[in-house]
């Protein structure tokens, strides 16, 4: 055997390990389906021990969050396995590295407002999910790398119904970066200056006479 037919014996390390992945999501799945239909067997038929039908509807909902997440993860990385590197995305490596470093902060971010909001409390771990979910559309990748941290974050916080206090950053680097650029789409850009009021007749026109 040639070194060109040893070369093409040798598993691909990449390969081998999303197909682990693979298997390990499918699994995932299939635990999170298990889970959720002993949750249905719960609420149908209630014991005296198991929780309020309050609490079984939350966990089902987080239970089901985590399969969506977990099948539609599933689906991603088959799709990939199936699709060129050069076919896959036509952004650069530095674009994803662009996109992966900034997506990090913004999740830092907006989860540090999520956890400092009190009134937010009994959502947080919703919202965070939420916020997981949102970060990892792999169709936003350009957005990420390019927008500013500020539009970005305040648009996912629209998403999210949350509306932060931006006070609390006005200190941070990126903030104080964007607030001097006056850069578009940023909550630390002045907002435009409001349209002048239409002028106003110096005096009532006179009554016609009837």
């Amino acid at each position: 055997m040639d070194a060109a037919d040893a070369a093409c014996d040798t598993p691909d390390p990449a390969a081998a390990r999303a197909e682990r992945h693979v298997r390990l999501l499918a699994e995932l799945a299939e635990i999170g389906m298990d889970l959720a239909r002993e949750i249905r067997r719960q609420v149908l038929d209630p014991s005296e021990d198991e929780p309020p039908a309050a609490e079984l509807a939350l966990t089902f909902s987080r239970v089901a969050r985590a399969v969506r997440q977990t099948v539609a993860l599933e689906a991603r990385l088959a799709e990939d396995r199936r699709t060129r590197p050069a076919e896959r995305s036509a952004l650069s490596v530095a674009t994803r590295w662009r996109s992966t470093r900034r997506k990090r902060q913004v999740e830092e971010i907006v989860s540090d407002i999520i956890e400092a909001e009190p009134h937010l409390e009994l959502e947080a771990d919703r919202l965070l999910a939420d916020l997981d979910e949102r970060l990892h559309d792999g169709d936003e990748e350009a957005d990420f790398a390019d927008r500013p941290i500020g539009e970005l974050v305040a648009r996912i916080c629209r998403d999210l119904g949350i509306d932060p206090d931006w006070s609390r950053f006005e200190a941070e680097d990126w903030a104080i970066e964007e607030a001097r650029a006056q850069t578009p789409g940023s909550p630390f850009a002045d907002p435009p200056d409001a349209p002048p009021d239409p002028p106003r007749p110096a005096h009532d026109p006179p009554k016609t006479a009837h």
